[in-house]
């Protein structure tokens, strides 16, 4: 019985991607290895071996030297543990404005990534109000909908906003989400001059939401925090305090993760 769901597993591994993983973490391992040395470790035949290397070459996950034409790790290796180091220490460097905000209004704060047409949620304070979002760490939710998700894409360039626009199809959660191209491009804009992001009913109805970007030191959006709440915790009259506290929180992770700010 213990055994059953391991073979189950087993019976939808796919082979050669099992291999093409087994053949990066060989060269993880040795640092560099020959096409022979990786066909005789991988056991398995030369021509199959030949197959995965051209594949992962041209994805640059491997490289071949031009010295002694042994394969290693490639550049794609550094993208992703650099994507993945950037993350953490996002959560790192955030956790304390976060607390700050937490501890002033008791409302929800969020820290959100982009992650293709989404906004993923990474760290999460929760509300101490009856009414609380219902988001949880590792949760998405659509990046047009969701002003940390607005914040953030206010910052990209257009093109590749708008492909993630036409990708997801911007569809509407409520009757106030931004459902057309033209209009979130207008909202981006006056983001980008304002320097925050407001989600008005948006994507929870009876709720409201306050994001300013998160930015790394190339000048990169890096991510975003926001505060979130029932309508009626975020006035209109409370707005220009909320709105200067998140800023002033996203700006003191953004220069913890080295963004140059003016002398």
């Amino acid at each position: 019985m213990g055994n059953e769901p391991v073979e189950s597993n087993a019976r939808y591994k796919i082979q050669s991607i099992d291999k093409a993983l087994d053949l990066i973490e060989l060269l993880a391992k040795n640092g560099s290895l020959s096409l022979i040395e990786l066909t005789e470790l991988l056991d398995q035949p030369k021509s199959s071996t030949y197959r995965i290397v051209l594949t992962l070459e041209s994805r640059g996950f491997i490289s071949r030297s031009d010295e002694d034409g042994k394969y290693c790790l490639g550049y794609k290796q550094l993208m992703l543990t650099r994507n993945l180091l950037e993350r953490n220490t996002l959560r790192s460097a955030a956790w304390l404005e976060m607390k700050k905000l937490s501890e002033r209004y008791g409302d929800t704060v969020n820290l959100g990534v982009l992650l293709g047409e989404t906004v993923l949620y990474v760290e999460i304070i929760d509300s101490i109000h009856a009414l609380r979002m219902t988001d949880s760490i590792g949760s998405r939710s659509p990046f047009h909908a969701t002003a940390m998700g607005k914040a953030i894409t206010a910052h990209m360039q257009w093109e590749e906003v708008r492909g993630l626009a036409m990708s997801c199809g911007l569809p509407a959660i409520t009757p106030r989400t931004i459902s057309t191209p033209e209009a979130l491009q207008a909202e981006l804009e006056r983001i980008r001059e304002q320097g925050y992001a407001i989600d008005d009913e948006e994507i929870v109805e009876g709720a409201r939401c306050v994001a300013a970007p998160v930015f790394n030191l190339y000048g990169k959006p890096a991510g975003a925090i926001s505060l979130s709440g029932a309508m009626h915790r975020f006035k209109e009259d409370q707005l220009p305090s909320i709105i200067e506290d998140v800023r002033e929180a996203a700006m003191a992770v953004s220069v913890k993760l080295g963004y140059p700010t003016e002398a």
